[in-house]
This record gives C-alpha cells, sequence and structure tokens, in this order.
C-alpha cells in the first residue's frame, strides 16, 4: 500500500529528482477510480499506474498480512500522517499489502530496493535521491 504522505514528500522534492535525471512513477494498487482522488491530495502530477491484480508487488517480493498493520510504528506513523494531513480516508486498495520503493536504471539495472515491512514504514527521501545518484 503506497502512502499519501509518501508520495507527497517525493513530490515535494521533485526538483532535486529531476536535477539527478530521475523519473518518478509510483504504482498503486486500489482500483482505477482513486487515481484522481489520490493525484489531487499529493499533488502528484507524474506517471501514476496501478496494480489491483498485486502482481508487481508479489514479483518484487513486498510484504502482505495483518502483522504489517499492527503494532506501535504503524501506529506511530498513522499519527505523523494524521499530524501531516495525510491520514489514509478510506480502503482504496487491499490494506494487507505493504509497498516499497525500487529504484532501475539505466539498463534495467536494479540500483536499490526497499521492502516496506510495515505501515508507513518506508525509506527517506534523502535515502531514495541518494540511490538514485547512484
Amino acid at each position: 500500500m503506497i502512502s499519501r504522505r509518501q508520495v507527497a514528500d517525493l513530490n515535494n522534492n521533485i526538483k532535486a529528482f529531476q536535477g539527478i535525471n530521475t523519473k518518478l512513477v509510483v504504482i498503486g494498487n486500489g482500483p482505477e477510480k482513486f487515481i484522481l482522488p489520490f493525484r489531487e491530495a499529493t499533488r502528484y502530477k507524474g506517471p501514476l499506474f496501478t496494480d489491483p491484480t498485486l502482481k508487481t508487488y508479489g514479483i518484487l517480493g513486498f510484504k502482505k498480512g495483518i502483522a504489517s498493520l499492527v503494532g506501535l510504528d504503524p501506529l506511530k506513523a498513522g499519527l505523523r500522517a494524521l499530524g501531516t494531513g495525510y491520514l489514509q480516508k478510506g480502503i482504496q486498495g487491499p490494506p494487507l499489502q505493504q509497498g516499497g520503493v525500487l529504484v532501475v536504471g539505466p539498463g534495467n539495472f536494479v540500483h536499490y530496493l526497499y521492502r516496506s515491512k510495515k505501515a508507513g514504514d518506508h525509506p527517506s527521501v534523502k535515502e531514495i535521491l541518494k540511490a538514485c545518484d547512484a
């Protein structure tokens, strides 16, 4: 599950990504009808796709299960999201599916793969930028 806060953070740093010749592509997992509201909430204007079949998530080995939603870390992440105005508003995709970050290219070479362990677990923008600039 991709978080609104994570995409908004990436979008707020779009010039830094462009400065290192990096193109962001976001892949969610909810129905297509949620793409426009997601764009409006995050202000993300780049390529945005959805994979409700979760095939992409499975290929990348992204975690799925109830254990990824319980505990102190997901609660803290939810409170941080609430504090920044990006609280998840309803279920827009499989709630047990976690996401991650993949940095590919040039030449289809995987430079970085981060698999979220729990809800709200994602790398910092600084870490992603560093992987993209490698």
